[in-house]
């Protein structure tokens, strides 16, 4: 860090009740979270990932993924098994034909 950088997360601290290293912790598993969410899409985006590998990368619910691809306003690719498995189950339980039918 540099000084300043020291500074502002000394002023940080100074202003609540929590220990700085506790602070310092959720910051960086904040930072890991959104790293990895940010790398999922990546690589959805590079069609390196279907959106329910992409979802376990991100090592969230394809739901939650799902939402998450809407916040940052990136398309869902049009993909027939995008959904993977789970998909095909809803088919069979509701009785819809492949194409959608």
């Amino acid at each position: 860090m540099t000084p300043e950088e020291a500074a502002e997360l000394a002023q940080l601290v100074a202003g609540t009740a929590y220990a700085e290293a506790a602070l310092l912790r959720q910051w960086v598993l904040t930072g890991m979270h959104q790293f990895r969410v940010a790398e999922a899409i990546r690589a959805y985006q590079e069609g390196a990932l279907d959106v329910s590998h992409a979802a376990v990368q991100a090592q969230l619910p394809i739901a939650v993924f799902i939402d998450e691809l809407a916040t940052r306003k990136v398309a869902l690719l049009d993909q027939p098994d995008a959904f993977g498995p789970g998909l095909a189950a809803l088919r069979d339980v509701f009785g819809a034909a492949p194409d959608g039918r």
